[in-house]
């Protein structure tokens, strides 16, 4: 199996910092009209518009939806402190409130990210659709659609990630009545990726061999990064410890200097982000995979 690993070099740095950049831009203010502002500012477009997607569970905002000229990018946010415990929550509950393990198509997945993410998944497709029919109606198409997302919204988005595969294919692409040339399956390497930041583990060794050979087929970016202190690798639960995509381990070389912004737990998407800046940049820190195929 042959997935496509991060290049050398700054050039694919660019992408990994604007997913960063989003996730903790969207977690700076409960008014989805600050976030636009301040992204319309730091793009200096004014015309990017946000979607902010809810779930039934709680009252805090989990993911945006960010259209930028012909860039799309879906967020799922990280971890809300008080939620944390819910990592716990990887079975779901049946009669008498006796937990049971969860499956999908037979394999064991995260019955919380599941459950998050069934809870916006008609939304998050509802605000794709607006941003394609807003770029068509200015005469343009989506040349990236990022999904991203860190900590415990990483693992949301490994449960989003092919039923949004499966929209743009479906939608617009090959799968559709009226295939467009940019969403045919042919191009899917140049227009989807799949970036995440100390992402969360949702399902077992049968779910990620499917999303791997999903990656494999349309040779999607699929890429988590970690920093090699971040104290989230040891919460992972036994059952979904495998392998998915490239997970790339930050070194103490790439990391210290950033102290502060990744916190005292080494967990902050502030510290990812400032690595990614820094890569992307005049960086010259070397990153390494865990997993290889």
């Amino acid at each position: 199996m042959q997935l496509v690993r991060l290049q050398g070099g700054p050039s694919q740095w660019n992408d990994v910092k604007d997913a960063a950049d989003i996730l903790w831009r969207s977690t700076h203010s409960p008014d989805i009209n600050d976030i636009t502002t301040a992204l319309r500012d730091h793009y200096q477009n004014p015309t990017l518009s946000v979607s902010e997607l809810w779930t039934d569970f709680n009252a805090s905002r989990r993911a945006v939806v960010v259209y930028n000229t012909d860039k799309i990018t879906i967020a799922f946010l990280g971890s809300d402190p008080n939620e944390l415990h819910m990592n716990t929550w990887t079975d779901g509950s049946g009669w008498l409130g006796i937990p049971y393990p969860v499956f999908e198509n037979g394999n064991r997945i995260h019955s919380f990210f599941r459950d998050m993410w069934h809870a916006m998944r008609q939304a998050t497709f509802d605000a794709l659709d607006s941003a394609v029919q807003d770029m068509a109606a200015r005469g343009a198409t989506p040349k990236q659609i990022i999904v991203t997302g860190f900590s415990m919204g990483g693992g949301i988005s490994i449960m989003a990630f092919t039923d949004i595969l499966e929209r743009i294919r479906h939608t617009w692409g090959d799968q559709s009545g009226s295939p467009q040339s940019w969403a045919r399956d042919e191009v899917l390497r140049e227009l989807v990726q799949h970036i995440t930041f100390a992402a969360v583990a949702a399902g077992d060794i049968g779910y990620y061999t499917v999303l791997n050979d999903l990656y494999h087929k349309y040779q999607i970016r699929a890429w988590d990064f970690m920093n090699h202190r971040d104290w989230t690798v040891h919460i992972h639960h036994w059952s979904f410890r495998s392998w998915r995509g490239y997970r790339y381990v930050l070194p103490d070389a790439m990391v210290r200097q950033f102290g502060d912004e990744f916190g005292g737990n080494g967990h902050g998407i502030w510290g990812y982000l400032r690595v990614a800046e820094w890569m992307a940049g005049d960086g010259d820190g070397q990153v390494d995979s865990v997993y290889n195929y």
